[in-house]
């Protein structure tokens, strides 16, 4: 790496998240000479500030933490530079792009250059209770496909429990639908990019929804992540779907009666397994002053290594392949390998302008539907007409 006397400054959300990476990013420092400043604000703020920078090309940030949402918007604008010529030239010694996902890493590539690198990811998750489950007869599946998981379910929800879901209207439902959807060959865009939510194999997707909130635990109509989580946690749940995120409080003995019971899975699945995706990542901007050294940080701080030392400090979930089932992270966090396997194929919500418009839109179908409001083919039929209309 260079020994130019050089300063970055980095762009991301502040918090205690932040505090570690600036312990981290002092191994950098002392191994390069480059200085390193860390402009961390409230998350609230973030975009604003990033876009308002990069928009006028003051060169104040090299680097900017971004959401998967906000890098077309920025790619589009001119805001990120492409990172193809220094990888290229090899400018970081062993690094490889074949090291991360493969889904994440295409999340941040268009025409062929790779503009970010994939860092901090969470995704939906199923989790079992190992106890309630031999206590029930019941033998955890290797394959929780959706004929086993309603089976399973309905068996603990004629019991009096079932599967807690987080089917309150709101994203957690829809980040939950829309991956039950992709795994049976189903997607909001047909080929042509016309709404395809009538399609047999969404119809099929939100039927299977419908009938697992059938047997989920009372009370799942208005859940999120959080509350599927304490319901687990209590010993409640003898099985669930939470997000990767919120797996730690599961395996803490001063959180959780339910520590060291529990297995994890990738979310239920038609023809193979899928999840959706949230992530964050280091991209490199337009207007970087030190676009070598930008880089060769980005590198650096995603680097098999690095990422695991911040996965000690703090939990986060990496996008480096080898890390889902490194020894020594699993004993600590043995939901990895489930999010490794749900990320072998996965997917972002649409990335489109209008992408709130179509989360609103889902939000309020999958919530009649859960609350029995609307059958499936209806509710699907209402939603594909307003949505062909609202993203003419």
């Amino acid at each position: 790496m260079s020994l130019v006397s050089t300063t970055l400054t980095i762009s991301r959300w502040a918090g205690p998240h932040a505090d570690d990476q600036i312990e981290v990013i002092k191994q950098f420092e002392e191994a390069t000479g480059i200085d390193v400043v860390v402009d961390a604000i409230d998350y609230g703020q973030l975009r604003e500030k990033q876009a308002l920078n990069m928009s006028t090309m003051t060169g104040e940030f090299d680097l900017v933490w971004a959401q998967e949402v906000w890098v077309p918007d920025y790619v589009n604008n001119g805001f990120l530079a492409s990172m193809n010529q220094y990888i290229d030239a090899g400018m970081v010694e062993g690094f490889d792009l074949g090291a991360y996902n493969q889904s994440l890493l295409a999340t941040n590539t268009f025409d062929g250059e790779v503009y970010c690198l994939p860092t901090f990811i969470q995704t939906p998750i199923l989790v079992y209770n190992t106890e309630l489950l031999e206590g029930a007869g019941v033998e955890a599946p290797e394959a929780w496909t959706w004929e086993t998981t309603l089976m399973i379910a309905g068996q603990f929800n004629e019991a009096g429990s079932g599967i807690a879901l987080p089917a309150r209207q709101g994203m957690a439902a829809v980040d939950v639908w829309a991956a039950m959807m992709r795994s049976n060959s189903g997607d909001y865009f047909n080929a042509d990019g016309d709404v395809s939510l009538t399609d047999a194999a969404v119809v099929a997707a939100t039927e299977f929804y419908r009938d697992l909130v059938n047997v989920s635990m009372r009370g799942s109509e208005s859940w999120h992540f959080d509350d599927v989580n304490k319901a687990l946690q209590f010993g409640q749940a003898p099985l669930g779907i939470t997000i990767s995120g919120l797996a730690g409080f599961l395996e803490d003995p001063e959180e959780s009666a339910a520590a060291g019971k529990l297995g994890y899975a990738p979310l239920p699945y038609s023809d193979q397994t899928f999840g959706t995706l949230a992530l964050w990542s280091w991209c490199l901007t337009g207007d970087s002053n030190h676009p070598t050294e930008a880089f060769q940080l980005a590198a650096w701080l995603t680097s098999a290594e690095i990422e695991k030392q911040q996965t000690q400090m703090n939990g986060q979930i990496s996008a480096v392949v080898s890390l889902f089932n490194d020894a020594e992270l699993v004993a600590d966090m043995p939901w990895l390998p489930a999010v490794g396997a749900a990320l072998e194929n996965s997917a972002t919500q649409p990335l489109i302008e209008d992408g709130p418009l179509l989360a609103e839109r889902i939000m309020a179908m999958l919530s009649a539907i859960a609350t029995g409001v609307e059958e499936p083919a209806a509710a699907l039929e209402a939603a594909q007409s307003d949505l062909s209309e609202l993203l003419e």
